[in-house]
């Protein structure tokens, strides 16, 4: 936590009552953070609907802008949740799940009538918030926790359950920053300095208009110069390099370098 931003981790059922996220406790903890950015680290698979909805509410009015991070899963509930957040962000191989609510209960016939009308309303109330934050209508959200929709990362924003995917961690190689890498012969493309390559004609007008050069040698080392700098250097030379001299090309590579800016717009 900085002075500016804070963490909130909600890894692990929602529901105090069996030994879950206990909603006061998340209430009274982001309810002493005085920052401008609350973070919410979402790892969930749901749990006791009212207990999430008084989570939700607890980060619905908190002053901070509330960044929603959807890490591993935001399932039933927890997904509820997550539409308290300002912007929601969500892993590239992370899900988000909406249901229709369940319940558990004891009773006769009348009892469970009574506990069907209950269900509807919970389902109505949390078809409201995921409206209110997706703008998808009632019909279609119906439709969708009625058959368990599961939504993983890009998904979820196509549908606008999140505003942003973060994407997988990729290892990658960067490219040298030197453009020295780009004279040898057989340099990796990828350790080839990140820089745009201008075509033969507009190197030939730069040697001749801003270095001075006459019009044939021009046309020369702009040719020889265009082999150099290419891109792929694991493809055959189409000719050989005998145009010009080494001189010639390391003068080139200055002439290069001094106008990079130039091809850079």
């Amino acid at each position: 936590m900085t002075n500016d931003t804070a963490d909130v981790y909600i890894y692990g059922d929602i529901g105090g009552w069996w030994d879950g996220i206990d909603p006061k406790a998340i209430a009274a903890e982001i309810s002493e953070l005085d920052v401008a950015t609350l973070n919410a680290r979402v790892n969930s698979p749901g749990g006791v609907v009212f207990d999430g909805i008084a989570i939700y509410n607890a980060f619905a009015s908190h002053s901070a802008h509330v960044v929603m991070h959807v890490e591993g899963i935001a399932a039933s509930i927890a997904s509820v949740i997550v539409m308290a957040g300002d912007e929601i962000r969500i892993g590239e191989s992370a899900n988000l799940m909406i249901h229709k609510p369940w319940a558990f209960m004891i009773g006769d016939a009348d009892e469970m009538r009574a506990e069907a009308d209950v269900l509807d309303g919970l389902e109505q109330g949390i078809i409201d918030i995921y409206r209110a934050r997706t703008n998808n209508d009632d019909a279609k959200l119906r439709s969708w926790m009625k058959t368990e929709t599961w939504f993983r990362g890009q998904q979820a924003v196509d549908d606008g359950f999140a505003d942003a995917v973060t994407p997988n961690k990729t290892k990658e190689k960067k490219a040298a920053k030197s453009s020295l890498l780009d004279l040898y012969q057989n340099t990796p493309s990828n350790l080839r300095a990140s820089m745009d390559v201008p075509e033969v004609r507009q190197l030939e007008h730069l040697l001749r208009d801003a270095e001075q050069m006459p019009s044939a040698l021009a046309k020369r080392v702009a040719a020889a110069a265009a082999r150099v700098f290419k891109s792929a250097r694991d493809e055959p030379d189409i000719a050989p390099r005998d145009e010009v001299d080494s001189a010639a090309i390391a003068e080139v590579a200055r002439s290069f370098q001094r106008a990079a800016t130039i091809f850079k717009s």
